[in-house]
């Protein structure tokens, strides 16, 4: 009984990884298009928090917090009760039951940086007061003296 209780709480922290890095993935358009500023800027605070912590816990434990809870948990299970890739990286995990193929865990690191990159450009040109946005938008091309 412990152990399918353990096992469907890993499964539980998989699942909220997995819907917090869907929210992140899918939000970043609201960072450059800014038909509902309020959202946008919800999403802003939203991913900046992610990165943060993200970043965080990828200096402080080498991978992401979320994943290290679910492999904690996977571990503390009885012996032959966990899957055989419970000490995997999440994103692998998730990219083999998806695609029946995993990135490398390099690869992986590069594609996060480069959404990072594109968080933290989308998070300063969110958080840019709207009159400068409407302004540098309204000004056009500056004729050459």
């Amino acid at each position: 009984m412990v152990s399918m209780t353990l096992g469907a709480l890993a499964v539980s922290v998989d699942l909220l990884h997995a819907a917090l890095m869907a929210i992140w993935f899918s939000g970043l358009p609201l960072l450059f298009w800014h038909r509902w500023p309020i959202l946008s800027r919800a999403y802003a605070a939203y991913a900046l928090a992610f990165v943060l912590v993200s970043q965080l816990s990828q200096w402080v434990l080498g991978q992401c917090i979320l994943t290290s809870a679910a492999q904690a948990i996977w571990e503390s299970q009885p012996s032959g009760t966990a899957p055989a890739d419970a000490s995997e990286w999440f994103t692998v995990r998730l990219a083999r039951a998806v695609f029946r193929w995993a990135p490398s865990h390099r690869a992986i690191a590069r594609i996060s940086e480069l959404f990072v990159l594109l968080t933290a450009v989308g998070v300063i040109r969110s958080l840019r007061p709207r009159a400068v946005r409407v302004a540098t938008a309204n000004a056009g091309p500056q004729p050459h003296r």
